[in-house]
């Protein structure tokens, strides 16, 4: 046992060990939600109310692995944004790409990180009842939130088809029936500040309004040894405006909110380097593990904002209700990043041969693209909680996304003389660019109808079903331009490589859900439950797509199986729930690298990766000896697997692979493949391949473990002090798809731990924090260098992406509630 775990385990044990002081009123937890109001997060004794099933429920009701947590609950972890959910949900994970479009969340081991806006996420995010329809715009900071729930296993049968690995479901606060106000600052190390507020109250007897807004500034911790700036720094702010309408039976709320994050991130470091060459270019610079310095002249970029209109309106029926949600949203993007990642203001000499010597300068890597989406949703439910429940309705939505994209590098071929006889790093006398661009537009239309019903068989014994049956349809119209972006350079596209075209794809699918569910008593309850899941067709949209062959990739599909339990005491001392589950996934849609520096290809394409699977147990436990002492565990065991033929190689591995009939390759080994026509003879050899079998599946740990100590004590008659820790661990993973040896992040745990004080009811709260107590160092990305790298020549150069919380850092937060 190293002493990261004794540690872990010593402080688990003081926290736990804590004595008990028995207090006769409500958790911090339990106040907040009834602060609240209607359609509070959690009631009394730690019952939360959540809306997985499109209607109002008991968490402990649902016969559905959910992972249920409110708004006071992440204030007081100081959990602020939507990426820092994985501490608090341990089947979720987050993979960092160098902008929001290439970041992604995993559910299960299952999720979908692409460079494309062609293709959905796995993970499907909702916000007030609204789908996303990128993943990127899940990436959000956390103001005023009511609840987020992450439903685990495929959703499509209430949730739509991008949702094959599940969902994250963020509800914002209502407005209030009095008037309330709040607002809360924090200041950390590394100049990391935040600030938001919000104030709710009646406009008349039956007007409700609700305001809220924030701002956050966090510097980074990488620096910019070449211009002096910090890198990875954001800079967010938003607003959230709500009306609610109550006329007689009918309930209207307006919503309108706009978030604007720009950012130069996410730069990653050099941490590993066995190239003398690439070490002069990124002087001052020295590559090492966890490395936070970087030397280039120009910074990644990735600025963003999001605005969502949504009007909900719900009739109460009396027997039942119905919901309308009519939502638009419009999301702008605008990313790019220094590919070279060495100071090359002008193109300068770097090494290599011949026509194809490395970078001498690759700067330009960007574009932007914006969404435009209208969706409605309509649907009837009876009230629940009787011998029959249903659920039904229609979905449509409307989605149109513009791609913009320009690319050049710059080489310093030593075939021309000029270049001959030229040291490292300096200026090139004859360069040659090679640059282009890329426009795409695409349209996609889903209209849907769905169901779900429940009823008693007899006794607690129920059974449920659901259906989905949608229609999907879409296009991308593109083209590359003939025309270079800088005048002189070789155009990147020409002859059969300067594509234009359109391509139409449609589909249909039918989706569902089927089980039985036992109550044992209103405290327990077992379930047993199998789902079809579907994530539609994809379309490229990128630089270097073909437009004139645009290749479907076909619909993600998953069948699924999951067993459950979930029970209480009725005193709330112990809560439980377990559940088991097998997920077997056709056509996973995924992103394989194709780069290869020593021929100067950049290039990644979607595609489909034959078949996947997740296997294993979640359990979600809270004790509670006392009303001011809790402890929450969170764990999993997942075991992610994956076939796939095809892949690119790592790296490493692609030189001198030998060359295999396609009849005979060989499982899990680096081969060229030749194929063969009717008569034998070879029509045509691949590059460096293999046909993945048993693979992982990409940033899946196996295991994952959380604890939440959480204990609290009167220090006066209208205020509460409390310590509240959080210890997760998780075993090692890979980032790469490929299985790439050199790209794994070994196991690690953290400690984050938060002391403060807070009111009963409203007044004064304030606390300390740090984060990563034990300052254990960890990476959430790993990849291959692309200046000196090649297969030919040090392809072991690795870059790595090191977020602020694998350092330690320590904080303050005030606040004010009225």
């Amino acid at each position: 046992m190293n002493k990261s775990m004794i540690r872990l385990l010593f402080l688990s044990s003081a926290l736990v060990a804590v004595p008990a002081n028995a207090q006769n009123r409500q958790s911090p937890l339990d106040e907040a939600a009834q602060e609240q109001g209607e359609g509070s997060a959690e009631l009394g004794g730690g019952q939360i109310i959540v809306t997985a099933q499109k209607r109002s429920e008991r968490l402990q009701d649902v016969p559905l692995a959910i992972t249920a947590v409110t708004g006071a609950a992440l204030e007081a972890r100081n959990i602020t944004d939507t990426k820092n959910l994985v501490q608090v949900a341990p089947s979720l994970s987050f993979g960092q790409g160098n902008n929001p479009n290439n970041s992604s969340f995993r559910i299960r081991g299952i999720g979908t990180s692409v460079f494309g806006v062609g293709s959905e996420s796995s993970v499907s995010v909702v916000v007030d009842g609204v789908v996303m329809a990128r993943a990127a715009q899940g990436f959000t900071d956390l103001a005023d939130i009511e609840r987020i729930e992450v439903l685990r296993g495929p959703q499509g049968t209430l949730f739509g088809k991008n949702a094959t690995g599940g969902v994250i479901s963020v509800v914002t606060a209502r407005p209030t029936d009095y008037v309330s106000g709040k607002v809360r600052a924090t200041i950390a190390e590394h100049d990391e500040y935040h600030i938001n507020g919000t104030v709710a109250g009646p406009v008349s007897d039956n007007i409700g309004a609700r305001i809220t807004a924030y701002y956050n500034d966090d510097k980074g911790i990488y620096d910019n040894l070449a211009n002096g700036d910090r890198v990875n720094a954001t800079q967010s702010w938003g607003l959230r405006g709500k009306l609610e309408f109550d006329i007689g039976d009918l309930n209207l709320l307006a919503s309108a909110s706009y978030n604007e994050i720009d950012s130069n991130c996410c730069q990653s470091a050099l941490v590993r380097s066995d190239s003398a060459i690439l070490d002069q270019l990124v002087a001052p610079v020295v590559a090492r593990p966890f490395n936070t310095d970087v030397s280039s002249n120009g910074n990644a970029v990735s600025n963003t904002d999001l605005a969502i209109y949504s009007l909900e309106a719900n009739y109460d029926l009396g027997w039942g209700s119905i919901t309308s949600i009519t939502a638009y949203q419009k999301y702008n993007f605008l990313g790019g990043f220094d590919v070279d990642g060495i100071n090359t203001p002008e193109p300068i000499y770097t090494g290599g041969a011949g026509t194809a010597p490395f970078y001498a300068q690759f700067d330009i890597n960007s574009g932007p693209f914006d969404i435009g989406q209208f969706s409605q949703e309509l649907r009837i439910a009876s009230a629940g909680d009787q011998a029959f429940n249903y659920v039904a309705g229609v979905y449509y939505d409307n989605t149109k996304i513009n791609r913009s994209f320009g690319r050049r590098i710059v080489n310093c071929p030593t075939s021309d003389p000029l270049n001959q006889g030229l040291a490292i790093g300096v200026i090139c006398p004859a360069p040659v660019g090679t640059s282009g661009s890329a426009t795409s537009h695409l349209e996609q239309e889903q209209i849907a109808a769905f169901g779900q019903v429940d009823f008693t068989i007899v006794g607690g014994l129920k059974a449920l079903a659901g259906i989905r049956v949608q229609h999907q349809s879409m296009w991308v119209e593109g083209a590359q331009d003939i025309g270079p972006i800088v005048p002189g350079d070789v155009p990147m596209f020409t002859g059969a490589t300067l594509t234009s075209g359109r391509t139409d794809a449609k589909d249909d699918a039918v989706t569902g859900r089927a089980g039985l569910q036992y109550e044992f008593s209103p405290d327990a309850q077992a379930y047993a439950t199998y789902s079809r899941g579907y994530k539609g067709q994809s379309l490229g949209t990128e630089f270097n797509q073909t437009f004139n062959n645009n290749p479907v990739v076909e619909p993600e599909t998953v069948n699924a199986y999951e067993v459950g339990f979930k029970a209480s005491t009725t005193d709330n001392l112990l809560s439980v729930s377990l559940a088991g589950f097998i997920a077997d996934y056709k056509n996973l849609q995924v992103q394989a690298n194709r780069s290869d520096n020593s021929t100067g290809t950049f290039l990644f394409v979607v595609t489909n990766a034959g078949t996947a699977s997740t296997k294993g147990v979640e359990l979600e436990a809270t004790v509670r000896p006392t009303e001011g002492f809790s402890v929450h565990l969170g764990a999993a065991y997942i075991h992610g697997r994956f076939d796939a033929d095809g892949l690119a190689c790592p790296l490493q591995q692609r030189l001198g692979v030998p060359v295999v009939p396609s009849t005979n390759v060989p499982a899990n080994t680096c081969v060229r493949v030749q194929s063969l026509d009717s008569s034998g003879n070879v029509i045509a050899t691949s590059g460096a391949t293999q046909y993945v079998r048993d693979g992982k599946l990409p940033n899946t740990p196996e295991f994952r473990f959380s604890l939440n100590p959480h204990y609290e004590l009167d220090v006066s008659a209208d205020h509460v002090a409390y310590v509240d820790a959080i210890i997760d661990y998780q075993s090692k993973v890979n980032f790469s798809l490929e299985q790439d040896p050199l790209t794994y992040q070994d196991g690690f745990a953290t400690v984050d731990l938060t002391v403060g004080v807070r009111p009963i009811g409203t007044g004064f709260s304030a606390s300390i924090f740090v984060k990563n107590l034990f300052d254990k160092q960890y990476y959430t990305g790993l990849g291959h260098a692309s200046t000196a790298t090649a297969q030919n020549v040090t392809p072991n150069n690795l870059l790595g992406y090191t977020p602020k919380a694998a350092f330690r850092y320590f904080g303050a937060t005030v606040g004010y509630s009225f």
